[in-house]
């Protein structure tokens, strides 16, 4: 399939993700609202007949059906992958689809923006020369929300390569933009686990009541 052509499933998808946005915008009266969910009972039906019972392994994981950039996920905004340069970046509109405060995309979905981005960053980029600690770890993405992040603007998520802090871990400085300002940073850190959870000044039972 060429790059301008799109699929059969992720043209379904699109039309499912507008059902959802409009489900979630969704203003009329009694009447309208029983008969649209009448139709979309149907359609759910209809849909239902249709579900492979054997979904393979690619069908369930795969990048088209991502929650973040999944062109098959109706869930998915979705963003858009690519690299500029030493960066990971994925781009993308939310809608009211994701709406937290008013007119603002949810913290929720900004924190699976930067997840997703730094994620690609680690794969893209791999782990520094420099940095022995190979094995079980835990991430940890500590995100700054600077100003608001505005619904049916473009953004962009930008992750840098990881770096080896000489310390024993490992971080990621990333960043959203929207309109040229940066709207929230964040950085993930890495660090090889204990038997009992990522090492650290705290317990088990101090983590736990955090």
């Amino acid at each position: 399939m060429s790059r301008g052509e799109v699929s059969d499933g992720e043209r379904f998808a699109e039309q499912v993700r507008s059902l959802v946005l409009h489900t979630v915008a969704h203003d009329a009266d009694a009447d309208a609202t029983v008969a649209l969910a009448e139709l979309a009972e149907s359609l759910a039906d209809a849909m239902e007949e249709n579900i492979s019972r054997t979904l393979s392994a690619e069908a369930v994981g795969g990048p088209s059906v991502h929650p973040v950039s999944g062109v098959g996920n109706p869930i998915a905004a979705p963003l858009v992958d690519t690299v500029d340069g030493n960066q990971a970046v994925a781009a993308g509109t939310y809608t009211v689809t994701h709406e937290g405060p008013p007119g603002c995309v949810h913290g929720g979905a900004i924190a699976a923006g930067f997840e997703h981005v730094v994620e690609r960053s680690e794969t893209l980029f791999g782990v520094p020369p420099t940095f022995t600690h190979v094995g079980p770890g835990s991430r940890e993405v500590r995100i700054q929300y600077r100003r608001p992040t505005l619904l049916d603007l473009p953004l962009r998520f930008e992750a840098d390569p990881p770096i080896d802090t000489g310390s024993g871990s490992m971080t990621i400085e990333a960043r959203l933009l929207q309109v040229g300002e940066v709207t929230c940073e964040a950085t993930a850190v890495w660090t090889p686990d204990t038997p009992f959870g990522p090492i650290g000044d705290g317990d088990a039972t101090d983590i736990e009541a955090q």
